[in-house]
Formats: structure tokens, C-alpha cells, sequence
């Protein structure tokens, strides 16, 4: 179940002009979600493939530290989630070795939270990216932190991919016509009903189920269900 706290987000966001800065989107997140620090890393934008696109909350110091110390080379959050497809939780990575575990340390005292999740984007288009967030919650909080907004953060690091690639970098999207099934099947899935539980409601076959949401996610040009759903609720069809 999304929370509302993700609908005011989209709904401010929706509000603000072409013109609207990334790190003003990551800041609001931070403030709703009470986070230390939100990030996003684009590689092989179209239009932008020899570049690196970077936004985010952290602070100029810890930055240029970043880049002066060649960290991205030791980094796991980088290394392990552009490779992977899952969301990351950096427990899974920041006691790999005694080189990492400084890492962290360090990043630390520069303000990131000690806990956090990274999710890979895979765009229709060949682009690669990945949003961060974390927070300083023991480790008792963060797992009702993830259980509760787990869900969000899967769309809002979609919403914001198609925000960087619609506002910061001129890309433009259609908005299609969904059929009234295949609304209905989207706006069950955003809410986190498997394909199962939706043709339970509606009333029609798991695969049927399926079938709709394939159709949305190929007139959304999107990889998967997840970002079908993000750009449903973007282009406002749900």
C-alpha cells in the first residue's frame, strides 16, 4: 500500500514547472520521509551517453571527497547495484571487508545515514541508473522503516528517472489511452496487489491480470511493472 506520504510528493511535484531542479525533489523527499540524505546516479542517458548525471542531497564536502579519494572504485552501493535488479539494503554490503567498512565509517562522519536502499532503473531506452536513500535509524527502526515505505521508494526512484529525463534533459513522453481493465489492473498493482489478489477483486483470471498489465507496461514503453505503475501515476491515467 503506497502511503500518502508519496502522494503528497507526486503531488508537489506535479505543481512545480518544466523547470524544476532534481535537488529540490530529493530535498522534499528527505523532509516527508525524515531521511539523512537521497542520491541518484544516471549513466547512458540518451542524448547523454558519455556523460554521468548526478543529483544529490549530500553535502559539497563529502562530494569532493568522493571523487578526490577515487571512491566510486570501492564503493559496493555502485559496483553491486548497477550489476544488479533487486533493491540493495547497504547491510547486505558495508562489513564486506576492513577497506569498506572504513568506507561507510567515513561516509558517516559526513552526514550519510548508516542505513540504506539503492534501486537499479533499467529504461526502455539503454539508460542505467540508481537511486539511494538512507537514514541514521537503528537497525529495529529500519526494518519497520522498510517494511512501510519499501513500495514508495520502488516508484519515486522511477518517478524521478522520468523526471531527469523529461525536465533536466529535454526527452519527451506520449500519454496514451489505457483501456478501463487495464486502469483498473495498474491501480491494483500500485497499491501492491499481486497479479492473484487483482483478478480475485475483478474477478478474472491471474494471467488475464497479467495480460493488461504487459499491455500498459508496452504503451508506457517501460521495463517492468513497477515503472509502468511510476509513469500510470506521472502521466496522471490512474
Amino acid at each position: 500500500m503506497l502511503n500518502d506520504i508519496f502522494y503528497q510528493i507526486i503531488e508537489d511535484i506535479d505543481k512545480v514547472q518544466s523547470d524544476l531542479s532534481g535537488d529540490e525533489y530529493l530535498k522534499s523527499i528527505c523532509k516527508k520521509y525524515h531521511l539523512s540524505h537521497v542520491a541518484y546516479l544516471g549513466l547512458n542517458i540518451p542524448g547523454k551517453e558519455s556523460e554521468v548525471f548526478i543529483q544529490t542531497t549530500y553535502s559539497d564536502k563529502w562530494c569532493r571527497r568522493y571523487i578526490t579519494e577515487n571512491y566510486v572504485d570501492i564503493d559496493p552501493i555502485v559496483d553491486v547495484g548497477l550489476r544488479g535488479i533487486l533493491p540493495l539494503d547497504w547491510q547486505t554490503t558495508r562489513d564486506k571487508n576492513k577497506r569498506i567498512k572504513n568506507f561507510f565509517g567515513e561516509a558517516r562522519e559526513f552526514g550519510v545515514g548508516r542505513q540504506g536502499l539503492s534501486f537499479p532503473i533499467r529504461g526502455a531506452q539503454g539508460e542505467l541508473a540508481l537511486f539511494s536513500i538512507n537514514s541514521h535509524l537503528n537497525d529495529a527502526e529500519w526494518l519497520d522503516f522498510r517494511k512501510e515505505f519499501m513500495r514508495d521508494f520502488q516508484l519515486l526512484a522511477y518517478h524521478f528517472h522520468t523526471n531527469v529525463l523529461e525536465n533536466e534533459l529535454g526527452c519527451e513522453f506520449e500519454c496514451p489511452t489505457l483501456t478501463q481493465r487495464e486502469k483498473e489492473c495498474v491501480k491494483w498493482a500500485s497499491v501492491g496487489k499481486t497479479a492473484w489478489e487483482t483478478g480475485m477483486i475483478l474477478g478474472i483470471k491471474e494471467s488475464t491480470v497479467s495480460f493488461f498489465i504487459d499491455q500498459v507496461r508496452v504503451k508506457l514503453n517501460a521495463v517492468n511493472k513497477t515503472e509502468a505503475v511510476a509513469k500510470s501515476i506521472k502521466l496522471k491515467l490512474i
